[in-house]
């Protein structure tokens, strides 16, 4: 497992030396944010390659650890990848999906173990005073990001795993230089071999210790980022399937956009209300098309394509297909867990609205970009033009 040396150095030289009228530009909000980032995370990142050494020695069974038929959900974000990946890792007794303590505190086994003997501790002899407190600090510092609930023992997005060796396409978020970071949100077709290398060599051994360390189970993860690695995921994961989470375009871009800015500003101070645009047209385009093409390569029964409206629609059922296309058996408990999920899903209203046309954003320009996209997830029932619909949806989305 190597850290990525060269982009860490190439990522911090266009910080300090050509930030200058860019989105990562050196106001007053990005020198705070960089100064937090290179203090607590270096020394974080110091204590997690400790425990991945004392992993070699003290665990190193995980490394013949098999990781069989791995559930990869991907798509564009905001495409409902959450919801089914939280709702899939509640079938706990057959399925293990890594949470965000999992992710971003502890990843490495050593990690774990001592964080799990710190709360037993805390329980017997502190009467929870320390989880009680971890609980108001989850509070304040993630629990009121919008759009996407965060809390440090729900199941989220294992691609943040790899920023602890520089590999993670997240990395775009704090440093918002896309000449840099393209390749690593178009993985398959233009990252070096080598580069490819270090980022799935990693990751493999991340899953390996993950299934390890939660007795051999089924490993499922939810990563829209990973739309663009089918090809390196089968390459390392020869028996993987997949779920390809498609939402109508107009709704997926305002939602997204939506997202992704509110991530950019909270670590730097873009030049536009809403940065990148153009680039999240390009990238969303390619992660239905590409990553579609992808995997109609595979066999049918390695694959799953699930519409948005049918999983918020029609959960129960799509649940079971899912179960019933990977061969896998609806537990007793999880019945139980699935109702659950139904019933509270029937009951969500987002409270979340957005306008394109407020994001700069025309609906001939959206429909250009998106137009054979729509009938190939069915999106168009019909033959009449999609125009007057999506002028229709354009003025605000929910």
């Amino acid at each position: 497992m190597r850290f990525n040396i060269p982009l860490f150095f190439r990522l911090i030289y266009w910080a300090l030396f050509k930030s200058k009228g860019t989105h990562g530009r050196l106001t007053a909000r990005r020198i705070k944010a960089l100064f937090w980032w290179f203090t607590i995370i270096p020394l974080h990142n110091f204590f997690t390659w400790i425990g991945f050494v004392l992993d070699e020695i003290f665990f190193r069974g995980y490394r013949r650890q098999k990781v069989e038929a791995p559930v990869f959900i991907i798509g564009n974000f905001r495409s409902g990848s959450t919801l089914l990946q939280r709702l899939l890792a509640k079938d706990e007794a057959n399925i293990t999906a890594m949470k965000t303590w999992e992710i971003y505190i502890a990843p490495s086994i050593t990690q774990r173990k001592f964080w799990v003997a710190v709360g037993r501790l805390d329980h017997k002899y502190l009467g929870n005073r320390l989880a009680k407190r971890l609980e108001k600090i989850e509070a304040k510092a993630i629990g009121n990001i919008p759009m996407h609930r965060v809390a440090l023992f729900e199941a989220d997005e294992d691609e943040g795993i790899l920023l602890h060796n520089w590999t993670s396409s997240f990395l775009m978020f704090i440093f918002p230089f896309m000449e840099v970071m393209r390749p690593y949100l178009h993985f398959d077709s233009e990252m070096t071999r080598l580069e490819k290398k270090r980022a799935m060599d990693f990751y493999y051994r991340m899953v390996q210790k993950h299934v390890y360390y939660h007795g051999g189970k089924r490993y499922i993860a939810k990563n829209p980022a990973f739309s663009s690695k089918v090809d390196a995921l089968r390459n390392y994961f020869p028996d993987a399937k997949f779920i390809y989470l498609a939402r109508n375009p107009v709704d997926m871009l305002a939602s997204k956009t939506s997202f992704f800015t509110y991530i950019w500003r909270y670590f730097n101070d873009p030049l536009e209300p809403y940065p990148f645009k153009d680039m999240l047209l390009d990238l969303t385009r390619d992660w239905y098309m590409e990553s579609m093409d992808s995997l109609q390569r595979l066999p049918d029964s390695e694959y799953l394509s699930i519409r948005y409206r049918d999983l918020i629609g029609e959960l129960d059922s799509t649940t079971r297909l899912i179960y019933s296309q990977f061969g896998m058996t609806i537990s007793p408990e999880f019945e139980i867990r699935l109702a659950k999920a139904v019933e509270d899903a029937a009951a969500y209203k987002s409270k979340h609205k957005y306008s394109l046309l407020d994001m700069g954003y025309s609906a001939e320009q959206v429909y250009r970009k998106y137009r054979d996209i729509f009938p190939r997830f069915g999106f168009d029932p019909k033959d009449d033009p999609l125009m007057a619909e999506i002028s229709k949806k354009f003025a605000e989305i929910d």
